[in-house]
């Protein structure tokens, strides 16, 4: 039910961005089925990083791996993007700030991270609580501060970030372009 309540509309924006990135090499972290990945593929290099690689059946290279060690994963390699869309509320507060680190080491100068999180208030706490409470499954939500904080602690100096709204047009997500 959230997927049709938050995500849905989340991509009116989120697509559209994703969709922007033309003859770029990306890595997409925690690409899953490769959803968005599959966006990408017709003009763009793309590999991708994720704990359950065989979920992505794309014509692409993706390792397995977690989104706190990538530069150890790709070992040198540079991208002009990093994406990762509905993977941050699986970290905890270390693991996001090791996450935003290792995405800037990975990214070329000038390099662009494009990254979605659940909102701390309004249907993101909810989201965060049900998968809990029904699947028992440990999210997290951050607030925009705590984004922007760990942003720029990270390296990010320019920060955009956008309300992803429910059908209800609650915030529930944030999509984040930052360099």
């Amino acid at each position: 039910m959230m997927y049709y309540v938050c995500r849905v509309p989340a991509n009116r924006k989120l697509i559209p961005a994703v969709r922007r990135i033309q003859n770029k090499k990306v890595l997409d972290v925690g690409l899953g089925s490769g959803y968005y990945t599959q966006l990408l593929l017709d003009t763009n290099t793309v590999v991708g990083i994720d704990q359950n690689p065989h979920l992505c059946e794309l014509p692409i290279t993706v390792h397995q791996g977690d989104a706190t060690q990538l530069s150890s994963i790709v070992r040198g390699e540079k991208f002009d993007v990093v994406l990762s869309t509905w993977m941050t509320d699986y970290l905890d507060a270390g693991q996001v700030q090791t996450f935003l680190a290792e995405a800037k080491s990975v990214l070329n100068d000038g390099g662009k991270l494009i990254v979605t999180f659940p909102d701390t208030y309004g249907l993101g706490f909810f989201y965060v609580r049900a998968a809990g409470l029904i699947r028992g499954v440990e999210k997290y939500t951050y607030s925009k501060k705590q984004i922007i904080e760990k942003l720029k602690r990270a390296g990010f100096t320019d920060i955009e970030i956008v309300k992803l709204n429910s059908w209800l047009y609650i915030p529930w997500a944030y999509m984040v372009i930052a360099q």
